[in-house]
């Protein structure tokens, strides 16, 4: 492994999320802007460049994926409901709590991290393989928002004005399948499979936009770890480590009970240890729920990439 490629991959990492945590300690953005930053991001650019990087990879290559694409979902749904039935048993997190801290579990920040850290480590194929995570990812989240939206309809049955609120069911499909994030990658697998090529100029200018993912990315996770309060605590520790090894491990067994053979499979691998997605802080706070933790989490992981992505990539070699 070439230690001086890793911290070359790493420190930029390091540098522009240290300089969000200290523009939002700052107050050089307000709450509006912050989240402007998270949109401009996750909206915008990184769907564009998962579009353009879906239709570089070779059609026959693609074909082959299937094995892995039903490894990643089983690893990112399978995952979810499995953790929130089993957390659903602690009283202390029965509800809410138990929904976030099982979408901590199954879904990582690939869609933050994943270009910024892997491609000058893995080179052109780890486009492809964020895509793909990215995409499994954002199967797991519109799931994970159905039952937040039916416990918070359920706190709130009694209360009059409820009655007139859309169906949480449908509200949480809907905020979901609405994602850039999923049908991104699926337009950029259309088009592959259709033998559609993109002309030089309209591919050039995705790649403009999508050019401003990881660096936006994550300066703006800079600026949520710098609004919330962190703690460490014992169910940070232990939900931190769970993050960056849990759904790492799932993978890795599911690749090898499937004999998975792919060029992503590694990058794959990389991808679930990395921190948790910063969709869960979001949902923490609108939910009232384990808020602290939750961007504590955030943080705590995050440092751990240091960690994670060498041990990873020397065990996946």
């Amino acid at each position: 492994m070439n230690i001086r490629g890793l911290f070359g991959a790493l420190i930029p990492v390091f540098f522009v999320l240290a300089l969000g945590y200290i523009a939002g300690k700052r107050s050089a953005f307000d709450a509006d802007q912050s989240a402007g930053f998270s949109k401009l991001a996750l909206t915008f650019a990184l769907p564009a460049s998962l579009f353009v990087s879906m239709t570089d990879i070779r059609k026959n290559l693609l074909l082959q994926q299937g094995r892995l694409v039903f490894a990643l979902i089983l690893a990112h749904v399978g995952l979810f409901v499995a953790s929130w039935l089993l957390l659903q048993r602690v009283k202390t997190l029965s509800g809410t709590p138990s929904i976030i801290y099982a979408l901590a579990l199954a879904t990582s920040a690939t869609p933050v991290f994943g270009l910024a850290v892997l491609q000058p480590l893995l080179g052109p194929t780890s486009a492809g393989a964020v895509g793909l995570v990215a995409l499994a990812i954002n199967l797991t989240v519109p799931l994970a928002l159905v039952l937040l939206e039916i416990d918070a309809a359920g706190k709130h049955k009694e209360a009059k004005t409820d009655s007139h609120k859309p169906n949480p069911v449908l509200t949480g499909l809907n905020a979901g399948l609405k994602s850039p994030l999923l049908w991104a990658p699926l337009l950029g697998i259309g088009a592959v499979l259709a033998d559609v090529h993109l002309p030089v100029a309209v591919a050039s200018s995705f790649e403009l936009i999508g050019s401003a993912t990881s660096g936006v990315a994550v300066f703006a996770v800079g600026l949520v770890l710098a609004a919330h309060a962190i703690r460490l605590s014992a169910s940070v520790i232990v939900g931190s480590l769970a993050r960056v090894t849990v759904q790492s491990t799932l993978l890795f067994i599911l690749l090898r009970l499937l004999r998975v053979q792919s060029p992503f499979a590694r990058e794959c691998l990389v991808c679930c240890s990395f921190p948790l997605a910063t969709t869960v802080v979001l949902f923490a706070a609108r939910y009232k729920a384990v808020e602290s933790e939750a961007a504590s989490m955030l943080l705590v992981s995050t440092l751990a990439l240091v960690v994670t992505v060498p041990t990873i990539l020397w065990l996946s070699h």
